[in-house]
Parts: C-alpha cells; structure tokens; sequence
C-alpha cells in the first residue's frame, strides 16, 4: 500500500515511535546537558520564550491521545515543570534585586559560576535595553571563531522562535493552512500528536481535498469503517487503495466473462458501473448484471446489425443498419420507441439529456427527444456519410466521410462553422465545449476552437489512422492503428509521451480511455494494457486472451474508477465472443 495510505490509517493511538520513557531520558538528557554548560546547575533554566503559557502535565495529556505523541512543544514545557527550577530574568531587576539572583546561582548545589561571570551577569542585568543588544552583539562576534560556542548559542536561542503554530492558531486559520498540503501530508501530519490529529482529521478540510480531485463520498460499508471516523477521510482512503490495486494488486481480479453473442462480433460496449449493455452485429443487445454475472435481458427487434449505442440510468438507444433507432427500457427490456427517418445506416450516437443525436451514413445528422420519440431537428450539408457526432446541449459536432467537421446550433438548423483542413476521412472526435478534437486516416489530429472555427494546433506523430482518443482537462490521449498510444497537450499541441516501447501493443490499438491517473489501451493484438498517465511508462498487462497474437482481438473497452469492462473475441474463431469484466474495488464490503 502506498504511504500515503498509510499516513491516513495511522493516528496517534497506532504511532510506531520511540516509547515515552526513551524519549523523555533522551530529551532530558540533552536539555540537562545544556543548562548545565550554561549555569552549571541543572536546577536552572534560560528565560522562557515570552507569551507562551505553561502547561501542567495533566492539559498537555488532555490535548493527546497517547503518551508517546507530546507535541514538542509541550514536552518542553512539561520536562520544565517535572525537572527544571526556573530563574525569572527581568529587565527591570535593580542591582540589588540582581544580586539576590546572582547569590541563588552561587549557592546551587552543582557547581557554580565563578565570580567573573557572576559579576557580568549583574553587570548585563543592570544595562539599558540598548546597551544589552550592543553586549549580545559583541559577544557573538567574540564568539564567530568558535564554532562550538556559536552552536551552542543558536541551540540556546532556537527554541524560542519554534512555535507549534497548528495547535496555537485559531482552528479556521490552522485549517486554512492545511489545504495548500497535499492530502498526503496531511495524512501524515496527522501523527504528529493528539493536538494536531484532530485538526488534520477535520471532516470539512477532507471534504475539499476529495472534491478538488473529484473523488465521490462512499456510502458503502468499507474495510476501513472501523479505523477511520471521518466519512470524506475514509472516501480517499478508498481512492488510494484503488490506485494502489490498478497499478499493484497481486493476483489482477479473477476476470468474469460473460459469454452470449456466439460468434459474433460486439460493436458497442456501455458500462455504468451496475449494468453491462453489449451490441452486436447478431442483430441484439444483452444486458448484464454485475452482481449476478448474468444476462437480466435480450433486446431484439432490429432487423439489422446494432452499430452504436447510448444508455442512461432506464433507457438504451441503439442504432442499426437496418436504419433505425430504437429506444429500450432498461429494466423490462421493451421497445419503447422506433425512430424512422434515416435512409442508410445508424453509424452514431450522442446522448445529452434527453436528446439523442444521430449520424448516418446517408450524410444526414437527425436530433430526436428519447422520451417522446419525436425527431426534433435534421441537419443537412455533408456530401459523404457521417462517422461521428458529439453534443453538449448547445452545439453538435459531426465528422463525416467528406473530410469535414461541422458545428450547427440544432434548435436552428444551422451550421455556423465547417471546419476544413483534413485531407481524408474523419473518423473519431472528442468535444468538452471548448475545443473539438478530430482525428483522420490522413494520420493527422487536429484542435479546433468551437467558437471561432478555426484550427488550434495540428498533432503529428502518428502513421495511420486514430481510432480512439479520450480528452480530461487539456490532456489528450489517442490511440492509432501503427499500434502506439500518445499523450498530448492540446493548449501547448506537444506531445508529452508516446506509449511505445517493448512493452507497446503488437498491432493496432483499438481504444483508449483513461482512468484515475492511468491510460487503459486495448488493442488488436488481444490485449489490454495499462500506462501511467503522468509519466508515459508501461505498468502491466491487465487482460491477455489466450488466442493473444494468434487473431485474439479486443474490441472495446470501458471503465469506471473500480472496474474494467472490455468486448474481446477473434476474426478466426480461435477465441470466444465474450465480455469480460475486472473488479478492481477490495474496500467495499459486499453485504
């Protein structure tokens, strides 16, 4: 397990460090042997850093959860209640008031200060503030050619500017403080003492630090329930885990496939973490269930192969090559509706809401409501069919077969932007709102600003066509059929990694999609591989099929944070159609 993971289960309770009885001789010891260097009595103290108040042993216990986690600060302060007489320094002494100290230090039954220092420490008492800072200075440089009197000096000035300032702000600012730290900082400040354990373990400050890296709250019974109180604390503990089991978790999940299509190939994949929807060229769809392992229903109606599908949390819209689209319900497996109007195949979909979009190969893009089944808007101009569409509520972008992208506002019908620049077929696109991505068979991938409607920046490094690509943020991923995955950065159009290497896929990759802070590749050679986002590095195989290199093809995959779903079989019958699905997700107690 990562250490960040193991900063966030500890507390002070679990601490690993050095018993009190061997800190406090340690600590003594050497504070002892100080004082003494000093006075020459171990029954004095330097004068104490101002405005700080003395605990009792007694509030500096209420303050922790163990023994063995004192805050610094509090040690001291307890070794000088238990150990250390003080001598009170002020000043404003007069000399007779000086001399009184002076004769306590003489009378010390160590031994004591000889009558020179004596009189020049009365001599210091009685100076003006000004004079005293003159003296100090003076006495530094004097001392600037011994550098052990000079470590001595700072080892007895130091303390006074240390200041346990987490325990001593208020908790709003210690608080405002902590979120610029890394949560795995925090995790691990958290084991400082009792003190700072229960400001590091506020359940708001957590709450922030999972919402900054959008990690959900889970509400399941997790592994960690009963070692972690803080709901949002136990929700990234969770996440780091799961990190951990990508990247490292030894055995990989036993794989469970899901076996229905026959022979047949599976041309479209759907995983909402519940249910599995595959499409394929059989004509049907199945739906399976993630707890059962087994297919809950078989939609069958088209009359064509099943080309793209969509889902949502009731209803799946698939298209077909027998020209229509059908709107499924989730959960009885009925036909709700049949939408007729394109003329050729339904080669995509685009789900936004309640509003589909559809691309066919009759170079139309068509909008229909999936409650109503009524077709809302057509939009007409490509020459040549339409391969893939995108829609975020406001425009839809569509790629087509003409070498074109063409950005319309639906509700009017109208293209206001046909972007020209590929020299080939486009075949894939992504669209966060801001900027269209598109890649061709010309082998180039193209940014595009949605606004203005012009070109951004041209990626080059591939040599064949872009099959799949996946944007988060400005990080874009592509992967291409000359069998490399690649990683850019759309604002800057460098390319930060090519996922090659020995390691790379053997022939073409046939999807990509990134998770957590990992790239996930599939590709013909009938494998899927897993790469670090940041870096570029190959981490592990996740799915090798048996026929791997002898015609065992993955053709889609999905994921969510804690699971894989990939669509594998063969093009010579050397390996099943099947479904196969990997659970990442060891902290969720199944009930």
């Amino acid at each position: 397990m990562s250490s960040d993971s193991v900063g966030l289960l500890s507390s002070p309770d679990r601490s690993s460090s050095p018993s009190l009885i061997d800190q406090i001789v340690n600590d003594c010891v050497t504070t002892n042997q100080i004082f003494f260097d000093y006075t020459g009595s171990i029954s004095q103290q330097p004068p104490r850093s101002p405005g700080k108040r003395q605990l009792t042993v007694e509030e500096s216990l209420i303050t922790t959860n163990d023994s063995k986690r004192l805050c610094n600060s509090n040690f001291r302060e307890q070794t000088d209640l238990k150990s250390i007489t003080p001598i009170s320094i002020n000043s404003s002494l007069s000399p007779s008031s000086s001399s009184n100290s002076t004769d306590f230090l003489s009378n010390s039954t160590s031994p004591p200060l000889s009558a020179d220092v004596i009189n020049w420490l009365s001599t210091f008492w009685a100076m003006s503030n000004e004079d005293r800072s003159r003296a100090t200075e003076a006495l530094i440089r004097t001392c600037s050619s011994n550098t052990l009197q000079l470590n001595h000096i700072r080892n007895q000035i130091e303390p006074y500017f240390q200041r346990d300032f987490i325990r001593d702000l208020p908790r709003e600012l210690a608080l405002h403080v902590l979120r610029y730290l890394p949560a795995g900082d925090v995790g691990r400040a958290s084991r400082t003492c009792r003190a700072w354990y229960e400001t590091c373990n506020d359940i708001l400050l957590w709450k922030r630090i999972c919402q900054t890296k959008s990690i959900p709250l889970k509400q399941l019974p997790t592994i960690f329930d009963d070692t972690i109180d803080n709901s949002w604390k136990r929700s990234y503990a969770c996440h780091k885990h799961l990190e951990y089991v990508w990247q490292h978790g030894q055995p990989l999940p036993d794989p469970l496939a899901l076996r229905g299509h026959e022979d047949f190939v599976i041309t479209c994949l759907q995983f909402d973490g519940k249910r599995i929807v595959s499409g394929s060229d059989d004509n049907s769809l199945k739906i399976w269930s993630i707890a059962t392992g087994q297919c809950e229903q078989t939609l069958i109606g088209h009359n064509g192969g099943v080309w793209c599908s969509e889902m949502t949390d009731d209803l799946i819209v698939s298209g077909s090559t027998d020209r229509t689209i059908r709107v499924w319900n989730i959960k009885t497996g009925a036909c709700q509706h049949v939408l007729y109007g394109h003329t050729s195949t339904v080669r995509c979909l685009a789900l936004h809401d309640d509003i589909v979009v559809s691309g066919s190969r009759d170079a139309t893009v068509r909008v229909w409501n999936i409650r109503t089944g009524e077709r809302l808007h057509m939009l007409s101009g490509h020459t040549a069919a339409v391969r893939c569409v995108c829609y975020n509520g406001k425009y839809v972008v569509s790629g087509a077969y003409d070498h074109t992208i063409r950005v319309w506002l639906p509700d009017q019908e109208r293209c206001v932007h046909t972007l020209e620049g590929h020299t080939n077929r486009v075949y894939s696109l992504v669209f966060d709102g801001k900027y269209i991505v598109s890649g061709s068979l010309d082998c180039m991938i193209r940014v595009w600003d949605v606004e203005q409607g012009t070109c951004i920046h041209q990626l080059t490094g591939h040599l064949s066509l872009t099959s799949g690509m996946q944007l988060r943020g400005n990080i874009l991923v592509s992967g291409n059929a000359d069998s490399t995955v690649k990683i850019w950065n759309i604002e800057s159009g460098k390319c930060l990694h090519t996922l090659a290497g020995r390691n790379k896929h053997a022939s073409a990759v046939t999807w990509v999609q990134v998770v957590l802070n990992y790239v996930v590749s599939s590709g013909d050679d009938g494998t899927v591989k897993l790469w670090d986002l940041e870096t570029g590095d190959f981490i592990r195989d996740l799915v090798r099929l048996e026929s791997a290199g002898n015609g065992g093809v993955v053709w889609r995959i999905k994921c969510t944070d804690s699971a894989l779903v990939c669509a594998a079989g063969s093009r010579n019958s050397t390996e099943d159609t099947k479904v196969i699905m990997l659970d990442f997700d060891r902290t969720t107690i199944c009930s």
